[in-house]
């Protein structure tokens, strides 16, 4: 099926761009600067949105009032048909290739995305490097209409916050268009993407991104919570830098100590043995002691050496979270299949067929090896005795 998937989603985009030999000349002032973009699906249509920056000189920028941004919602019975529609209402010419954010709602992922998928492929105006969000107790309009702080367009918000959590507390990983579609196509992975909700503080409403959702293949299949995301973020190959750990203070675990992750890489590597399939993954991870909310002094060799145990129990509980509810999902979101076709070809041409329910019950040794590296030249707590 992911083989039929990998040449409509990868190999198709490929030609049509280079079949096309140039754009359409349009002049600037009829055209309109698509910042953010969304589909859904509701009471049997396909429903696209679309955040729209208001044309505005300098001079009427600054003395504008209220939002810089109109959302437009338009419906059909394909995608493509609801995007055109919104030129019967609309006099400028949505120019979509500047929305950096996609938005796929909630009704339309639990619906399943193959549709959207053909869609996102074939389109030469979808940024291949553009974040996929999925909303979460919310629809995509509701979504654009919030008054981000700081940010005029929620869409371009929700960019920022997934780029500026990664190295500041590190709990989601952000997926581009281009990571998202190949995984889909790609036998021996599944695709993940971070979920955008609405919440309210003192009576305003706000974006936060909380949990991740997860897919069989186009399907969805749930979410990750706050600590699997992070569990999932770990157990990537690629180096990840940033975030932070939270762990009780040794010798008085009604305080906590933060742990601030300087970088962290996975290795996982399947191991055949007697006609057993295993998962051996190795964790090499750096952090340094940020702050602590306890009075005892932490900072001597006997504590370091309980401090980095502590750290490395936490990142490897986290992991078999994240491990424990993919398999629940029957949803290879760490693309333990695809190692398994590099390492033992002959195998996986066996288990392909069955590979969901053989990950479900796949078992994983998991060894950490965190090392703390600086203490911010501090070796004694500030905190009032």
């Amino acid at each position: 099926m992911k083989q039929g998937l990998f040449i409509r989603v990868i190999l198709v985009p490929l030609i049509l761009s280079a079949c096309l030999c140039g754009c359409q000349g349009i002049e600037v002032e009829r055209t309109a600067i698509a910042v953010g973009v969304a589909a859904d699906w509701d009471d049997g249509d396909y429903i696209v949105s679309v955040q729209l920056a208001k044309v505005a000189t300098a001079e009427q920028a600054a003395s504008q009032e209220g939002p810089q941004f109109i959302v437009l919602n338009e419906r059909g019975q394909t995608l493509t048909e609801a995007a055109r529609r919104m030129n019967l209402t609309l006099p400028r010419l949505p120019r979509w290739f500047h929305a950096n954010t996609l938005l796929l709602g909630e009704n339309l992922a639990q619906q399943g995305l193959s549709s959207v998928i053909d869609f996102l492929s074939r389109n030469p105006n979808v940024r291949a490097n553009s974040l996929l969000v999925m909303t979460r107790g919310a629809t995509p309009p509701e979504v654009f209409q919030i008054d981000t702080p700081l940010e005029p367009f929620s869409a371009v918000a929700i960019r920022y916050i997934l780029e500026n959590q990664e190295d500041q507390v590190g709990i989601y990983k952000p997926v581009t268009l281009a990571e998202f579609l190949y995984n889909v196509a790609t036998p021996g992975i599944d695709p993940v993407i971070p979920q955008v909700r609405i919440v309210s503080d003192n009576g305003k409403k706000l974006l936060t991104i909380e949990g991740t959702a997860v897919f069989r293949g186009t399907e969805w299949a749930g979410e990750l919570n706050e600590a699997e995301s992070r569990g999932f973020r770990f157990l990537s190959s690629e180096r990840i830098r940033g975030g932070l750990l939270v762990i009780p203070a040794p010798g008085d675990e009604t305080r906590d100590v933060t742990i601030e992750i300087i970088s962290s890489q996975a290795t996982v590597k399947p191991v055949w043995k007697e006609g057993e399939l295993r998962m051996m993954v190795q964790i090499t991870a750096e952090g340094n002691f940020y702050d602590q909310t306890s009075s005892k002094p932490l900072l001597n060799l006997e504590t370091f050496r309980l401090l980095e145990k502590l750290s490395a129990g936490q990142i490897e509980d986290e992991m078999k979270q994240a491990i424990s509810k993919a398999q629940h999902y029957q949803a290879d979101i760490f693309g333990w299949g695809r190692l398994l076709e590099r390492e033992y070809p002959p195998i996986w041409s066996q288990v392909e067929q069955d590979w969901p329910q053989i990950f479900s019950g796949l078992q994983a040794d998991i060894q950490v090896n965190f090392e703390l590296r600086r203490t911010y030249l501090t070796d004694e707590s500030f905190v009032i005795r």
